[in-house]
């Protein structure tokens, strides 16, 4: 059962990571934190390369690319969104992701939900609600109005639509490499690709970017313990199971945003990221 501890591991460290991202977010802009996340792991993933290279057959560059290329939008939206909203009203609308899948299931492959899994949609529903509800709204719908028009949720909409798009491409990548090589490719990728946004900023303010140095590699290393853990509970269990667990991150966001940033709404938002945790598991294993 060390797929449990390693599982939660996951959730922990991809949530410190984020704690870390935002007030390095107070420094430096977002293109380079996006870049130290990617870059710097794939720094401290290259130990794993001596353990030798798996079979690399020739859909993986097809993964790599498409994931890699479309991650560098996705990686620099969630930096934007944590950066200009809450960590508590942003992180939990990730777990959303399920929720698409529901719905373009039975358009793409016609596949329909169970019951539990239309119930788990609800509860994902409810919870993004609840997460933007306030008092002194007056209008029902505004809760709703608010995830479109304020920049963090509606940032993170657009990481949540990308990634259902670059799951598929990660798996092609997975399957035709392995897991943890493929994990460290993508991340050099990403790295590589970005620094046509992070050299012009480089060299228009290194004093800036040294003061931040250390900040940043510390993004990356804890994305590097986030990849490690995940990798090493799904090679001792099935991928739900890991990912189930992995989403109390949007739980541990809602309670690091208050200890750490002194984010408000703490009671409406830990029942609104419950709540989408409890439709995840609903989804998942319904």
């Amino acid at each position: 059962m060390m797929w449990i501890p390693l599982a939660f591991g996951v959730a922990l460290f991809d949530s410190l990571k984020n704690v870390l991202a935002k007030r390095t977010l107070k420094n430096i802009d977002e293109y380079v934190v996006a870049w130290s996340n990617s870059f710097f792991s794939a720094i401290f993933l290259i130990p794993i390369l001596l353990f030798g290279l798996p079979e690399i057959k020739p859909m993986f560059l097809v993964g790599l690319i498409v994931s890699g290329t479309l991650n560098v939008a996705a990686l620099v939206f969630f930096m934007k969104s944590i950066k200009s909203g809450d960590l508590s009203n942003t992180v939990p609308l990730t777990t959303i992701s399920p929720l698409l899948l529901l719905i373009t299931s039975p358009l793409i492959v016609g596949e329909f939900p169970s019951f539990k899994g239309i119930l788990g949609m609800i509860s994902i529903v409810i919870g993004a609600y609840l997460l933007n509800f306030k008092k002194d709204d007056k209008d029902f719908f505004a809760p709703f109005r608010a995830i479109v028009k304020e920049k963090g949720p509606r940032y993170m909409l657009i990481v949540v639509l990308i990634w259902a798009v670059t799951a598929n491409f990660d798996k092609i990548g997975v399957v035709n490499s392995s897991p943890l090589f493929y994990s460290f490719a993508v991340q050099l990728y990403i790295g590589i690709l970005m620094l046509v946004f992070v050299i012009p900023r480089f060299k228009k303010n290194p004093k800036t970017f040294n003061q931040n140095l250390k900040a940043l590699v510390g993004v990356g290393i804890l994305s590097t313990l986030t990849i490690i853990c995940h990798m090493l509970a799904i090679s001792m269990t099935i991928v739900p199971y890991v990912i189930s667990i992995k989403r109390t991150n949007s739980i541990l966001s809602v309670i690091f945003g208050r200890i750490f940033f002194k984010e408000g709404h703490l009671q409406e938002r830990l029942l609104a990221a419950i709540l989408m945790f409890i439709g995840v598991l609903l989804i998942t294993f319904g």
